[in-house]
């Protein structure tokens, strides 16, 4: 009997040593969750699966965590991982106000690790969340050895992670929506998308699919989502998105027009009558023809190039400009007072260049041509026309090889009618009598608009360094008020401005401050709000920026209980907007 006992011990003994080892290399467990690691030589490399079972109602959160929260977050050191696939992510919301992505039962990350050093280490960070959320973390010590069960966990881990998207999926920004879609129309069993980057979209906000499109609210326009989960009724997908971008022919084609209807907008007026003053002194020569008309061409591209070219500089180093940036100077703005100025003086005979060689340059055609355009630019370009605000919107966002192009064509849409009027003067000379006396009177009169444009830098530099208390009938713009109003259910009619901006002043003496409109808003519960960017602002650059702008005059109306906005022409007619708030 104690034979057999001996033996029976000794068999039990040997059992336990023939026992496969522990399935998990650590484990860590707490009331809210337990974790388990294991892993497998793969050639060189080690994968490892982490697998995190909740407990009692707790969820940790997804790498994206949805309007709230802190992502879990997975920090080795002594090696090189690369995540593999993770479990797809639960919807939480919390009464209909916020949403968080996150595992309420089972969640799987699998990693590849490389180049392992002899101890590596895992640090893990978490938020457990419930009715709270708790923050909490673990550093784990990875042994290098193969661990059983590895493929039987693996298998169960496989079914929680995403299938692949087919198709490339595309993306673009349309007003405050990201859409998204396929070379084929997306199924109508689409649920939701889930982006990889946290904060670009609102994860409480319902998304909607339309004509095979996916519409999804975003709180970040200036950003396009890397990749991200599609959620179904049958399933999730990862997916890569590519952002959509207009063909380059199409932008450079809206920025020749936008280049030529600007020369309309009221900004231009001022400075391209110093043009039509040298074309009627000179529409009877016709030797230099062709080379003055190149040298305008050359400015106004050339100043459109120094300006955008500083801009992007100026952009990529972190500072919040927007197309006109140079008149919120009041250094610049003065520059100019001085420049526009001496013009006069000079046009007047009132003011000489003494020495020879500045005479000379002066009377050199080709030079007033070049200079006639650089400095209509620098005055004209922070108004934008037809087709200017979205397409400066969006090339100040784009990479170099799209950005200078477009304002390089823009400069020659810009300056072809008078490159035009130029090189075939006839019709001025049909229209103008032989040189005469009445040529320096012709003079005088085109230069009355550079002497309102003295009086208008002047009018502006004073509002720059001493700024002037608005209308009653509008209030200072604010996101808080904005928010505020448009909580309350009321409709809100937003004016981005600046002093230096002649259309937007064009736009406010005929249309915004009548007494049609004003009295309109008032018996519409309209609040009138006025975004003034004389000056340099950073949160109405922000607000330009949601809105896909980056430039002035841009108006935003919000009607009675919606968040849709529309967004208005840049020249406005009083019948235009009263329609629009009446409606």
């Amino acid at each position: 009997m104690k034979s057999l006992k001996r033996y029976f011990l000794l068999f039990a003994v040997c059992l336990c040593f023939c026992m496969p080892a522990k399935a998990f290399d650590r484990s860590y467990e707490n009331s809210h969750l337990s974790i388990y690691t294991t892993y497998k030589k793969t050639g060189k490399n080690l994968d490892l699966l982490v697998a995190v079972t909740l407990k009692n109602g707790w969820h940790i959160l997804y790498k994206n965590p949805g309007d709230t929260g802190l992502p879990t977050t997975f920090s080795f050191s002594d090696t090189d991982a690369r995540l593999l696939a993770s479990s797809v992510p639960e919807k939480f919301i919390y009464d209909d106000v916020l949403a968080q992505y996150g595992f309420s039962d089972k969640a799987y990350y699998l990693f590849r690790l490389s180049n392992i050093a002899e101890n590596p280490t895992l640090k893990m960070t978490w938020m457990a969340c419930k009715e709270s959320c708790e923050p909490e973390e673990m550093t784990f010590s990875l042994a290098k050895q193969t661990m059983p069960l590895f493929t039987d966990l693996r298998e169960d881990a496989k079914k929680t992670f995403p299938s692949v998207w087919p198709q490339p999926l595309f993306a673009k920004v349309l007003k405050n929506d990201l859409v998204l879609s396929s070379d084929d129309a997306l199924p109508e069993d689409i649920l939701y998308f889930i982006p990889d980057e946290k904060g670009i979209l609102s994860a409480i906000d319902p998304q909607t699919l339309n004509e095979g499109q996916l519409y999804a609210p975003m709180n970040d326009t200036s950003k396009i989502p890397s990749g991200g989960l599609i959620i179904t009724k049958n399933g999730a997908f990862s997916a890569i998105v590519y952002q959509q971008k207009p063909a380059m022919l199409l932008l450079l084609i809206l920025a020749f027009a936008g280049g030529i209807l600007l020369n309309l907008m009221p900004c231009v007026f001022p400075v391209l009558s110093l043009k039509a003053i040298h074309l009627a002194q000179n529409s009877r020569k016709k030797k230099g023809r062709a080379l003055r008309a190149l040298m305008y061409i050359l400015g106004v591209v050339a100043s459109f190039l120094s300006v955008a070219g500083l801009l992007y500089f100026f952009k990529r180093g972190g500072a919040l400009l927007g197309w006109g940036f140079q008149l919120q100077s009041p250094i610049f703005v003065g520059i100019m007072i001085v420049l526009f100025v001496l013009i006069l003086l000079y046009l007047f005979n009132i003011f000489k260049f003494k020495t020879d060689y500045t005479n000379h340059l002066l009377k050199v055609s080709e030079l007033n041509s070049f200079f006639t355009g650089f400095f209509a630019v620098l005055i004209a370009s922070p108004c934008t026309g037809p087709f200017m605000g979205a397409l400066i919107g969006y090339a100040l966002f784009e990479s170099a090889e799209i950005y200078f192009p477009v304002f390089i064509v823009l400069g020659l849409g810009y300056a072809l009618p008078f490159a035009l009027l130029e090189l075939y003067p006839s019709v001025i000379k049909s229209i103008l009598p032989k040189p005469g006396k009445w040529m320096v009177c012709l003079k005088y009169i085109l230069s009355i608009p550079i002497i309102l444009t003295v009086f208008w830098l002047v009018w502006i530099l004073s509002h720059q360094l001493m700024p002037h208390r608005q209308s009653d009938s509008w209030e200072t713009y604010s996101q808080s008020a904005v928010e505020q109003s448009l909580s309350s259910g009321q409709a809100v009619f937003i004016d981005f401005t600046a002093k230096w901006c002649l259309s937007c002043l064009l736009n406010e003496q005929t249309t915004l401050d009548s007494k049609a409109f004003l009295d309109a808003a008032k018996a519409n519960n309209i609040k009138l709000l006025k975004a003034d960017w004389t000056n340099k602002n950073d949160d109405i650059f922000r607000a330009l920026k949601k809105y896909n702008r980056s430039s002035v005059p841009l108006y935003v109306f919000y009607p009675q209980n919606s968040r849709d906005y529309m967004i208005l022409p840049q020249l406005l007619t009083p019948n235009t907007v009263l329609s629009v708030v009446n409606e």
